[in-house]
């Protein structure tokens, strides 16, 4: 073989091989099938002693399949190309003769993966080719029972070995239709949820300015005919005011959570102690008003990441720590330790803390664990800080105790060159 056809060879095994590395089943896994349907070298050896059988009623089986899958107008319309159903026919027969071969290595399970990526590629849905193991299953057992109508337990026992082949040779090819369909669905919605985003920001810009001029107004009335207004009538356009106030904060944070994205990244070299100065300004009114204490490392780690993002994360935990905090003196400590291929940062805190059951449900959009008169917010803040997080490569998670505190982590990657 020369040096060219050599590494064709090479090149068209690796991509067979590629399907069952897409798929994530390799032969320890294809093992474990076989162990627990109880597929055993016995049966191997039983099915192989039976080739001489398939050679002698392959082409009987198959033409009596693709007599009744075309008796159906879906397959019809399907398979409407003489040559595809010639190629498939072709195809079914080795596949029936490669069986009572009794080679069940890498490359014959990869081919049946690449039978389940054909099905879905000429649109054959997946209650058709599970009716043609159904239907092979029966043409073979009832030839077998035939063959061997003296020997009834020798019959049985290969009946059985080909039953059991077939089912997990049938699980492969659905895993790779399902898989494929997975992947499809996956694209459709990320695309989806692509075009959500822009609908949101669109809607988000169309409220405020409706919003702006609901305020606007209440604040005219409020201030300018103070003397016409009764007290209910006062408080009807304090709650408006307020309620047009908390919608704009709203939308805000929505069109911060919809603007987080991965395309949506400005990475930069970061110093997470100027970041951290920078919030305190932001937050200062809020850290002067209760005295809070920090306790800040003057060494925290320098990231290639996005400032906007990362200030965000920080300002949101930030203020919570402060917010759902009823100590006396407030405290935030901020700490970053250097993991293998990240930094794990954490703000903690000594406040109200969360109780174990509501510790997963408070990363999620719009879940608030009081009543908005007792604590401000929109219950977006931490949602907000969990995508940022994510969309960086990292995750986050906490710990609490109620009564004593909340630990906020996240990781952030290494791995992004300055």
């Amino acid at each position: 073989m020369n040096h060219a056809s050599s590494l064709h060879s090479e090149t068209k095994n690796r991509v067979k091989s590629d399907l069952m590395k897409e798929i994530g089943v390799d032969m320890d896994e294809i093992q474990r099938r076989m162990d627990f349907i109880g597929f055993t070298k016995h049966d191997i050896k039983l099915l192989s002693q039976m080739e001489g059988f398939a050679k002698a009623y392959a082409d009987e089986a198959i033409a009596a399949f693709y007599q009744h899958l075309l008796s159906f107008r879906e397959t019809r319309i399907l398979l409407r190309n003489q040559d595809a159903i010639d190629r498939l026919i072709s195809s079914q027969k080795n596949y029936i003769l490669e069986i009572f071969k009794g080679q069940f290595d890498k490359a014959y399970f990869e081919r049946r993966l690449r039978t389940g990526a054909v099905h879905h590629r000429i649109g054959l849905k997946p209650k058709w080719y599970m009716e043609i193991y159904a239907f092979y299953e029966n043409s073979f057992s009832s030839r077998i029972a035939k063959a061997y109508q003296h020997e009834p337990d020798r019959g049985l026992a290969r009946d059985q070995a080909l039953r059991k082949i077939f089912r997990i040779d049938m699980a492969l090819s659905l895993e790779y239709y399902f898989h494929s369909s997975s992947l499809e669905m996956t694209k459709k919605l990320e695309n989806n949820v692509q075009g959500m985003d822009e609908f949101t920001r669109m809607l988000a810009h169309d409220l405020k300015e409706p919003l702006r001029g609901i305020e606007a107004f209440s604040s005219f009335l409020l201030e300018d005919y103070t003397r016409l207004l009764d007290n209910q009538g006062k408080r009807y356009l304090n709650y408006l005011k307020e309620s047009a106030t908390r919608m704009k904060e709203l939308i805000q944070d929505l069109m911060t959570l919809v603007s987080i994205s991965p395309n949506g990244q400005n990475l930069d070299r970061i110093d997470l102690n100027v970041i951290l100065e920078q919030v305190k300004q932001d937050l200062g009114f809020a850290i002067q008003q209760k005295d809070v204490i920090f306790s800040i490392p003057s060494s925290l780690p320098v990231l290639r990441c996005d400032p906007i993002q990362i200030t965000e994360v920080y300002k949101n935990l930030i203020s919570n720590a402060i917010k759902f905090n009823k100590s006396t003196p407030p405290r935030v400590e901020i700490t970053a330790k250097e993991d293998a291929d990240c930094f794990v940062l954490s703000v903690a805190d000594n406040g109200i803390g969360i109780e174990p059951e509501y510790q997963d449900q408070v990363l999620l959009p719009f879940e608030r664990l009081h009543h908005r008169g007792e604590y401000e917010g929109t219950g977006i803040g931490l949602a907000i800080c969990k995508k940022a997080v994510e969309t960086s490569g990292g995750k986050m998670w906490l710990t609490s105790t109620p009564g004593s505190g909340t630990i906020f982590y996240f990781t952030l990657p290494k791995d992004r060159k300055f």
